[in-house]
């Protein structure tokens, strides 16, 4: 009886243990809906490679930042996202290019395939912001356009965009942040084509 007694007890205290182990982690992507432009109209005749992205240092790894001022950087520990934003956006990036229908071509670069301008960019903000009892997403990126062949900066602009989340859950950031990013997209989308349509008149 005694021995019954004592497994029993050990089984309770491995039951106890595995109630307060480590909380799952969350994985988190970015995504959105972008209606495909199958329209030839306002082409401008260039070809864009898509080069690598960077991003400022509490960006770098995959974990979902988080903050109320400027001065003070927070982390969500068991909420990250399926990759480092630069790999994200970059790829969001080459995605919403393509999709505007706005350029001869789009391609990831390096690539064999000969490119007019290499676009690369710098991830300034890609973040949770609270302001009270509101949460926003937010993301500012500073883009350059590139000429291969003189490797001069022919255009460089930053946009930012701060998105509310409808409620106070990760979710719901991550929900933000995504319209806050299509959103930096495009503007870079239309000021890229303004200026190349401008160059060209």
């Amino acid at each position: 009886m005694k021995r019954i007694h004592i497994i029993f007890a050990s089984f309770l205290v491995a039951s106890a243990l595995n109630c307060g182990g480590v909380p799952p982690t969350f994985y988190y992507r970015i995504d959105y809906n972008l209606p495909k432009n199958n329209s030839d109209d306002g082409v401008v005749p260039v070809n864009i490679g898509i080069g690598y992205f960077d991003a400022e240092a509490l960006y770098e790894g995959d974990r979902i930042v988080y903050r109320q001022s400027q001065y003070e950087v927070q982390y969500y520990y068991y909420r990250r996202w399926i990759a480092p934003p630069k790999k994200i956006v970059r790829e969001k990036v080459i995605q919403q290019f393509k999709n505007s229908g706005k350029f001869h071509q789009v391609v990831a670069f390096p690539t064999s395939q000969p490119v007019d301008y290499i676009l690369t960019a710098k991830i300034n903000a890609f973040e949770e912001w609270d302001e009270g009892r509101d949460w926003y997403g937010y993301v500012s990126i500073l883009f350059q356009l590139i000429d291969p062949k003189t490797q001069e900066i022919t255009w460089e602009n930053e946009f930012s965009s701060k998105t509310k989340a409808q409620k106070r859950e990760p979710v719901e950031v991550v929900r933000a942040i995504s319209e806050s990013l299509k959103n930096v997209i495009q503007q870079a989308i239309n000021d890229i084509v303004a200026n190349m349509n401008k160059n060209i008149g």
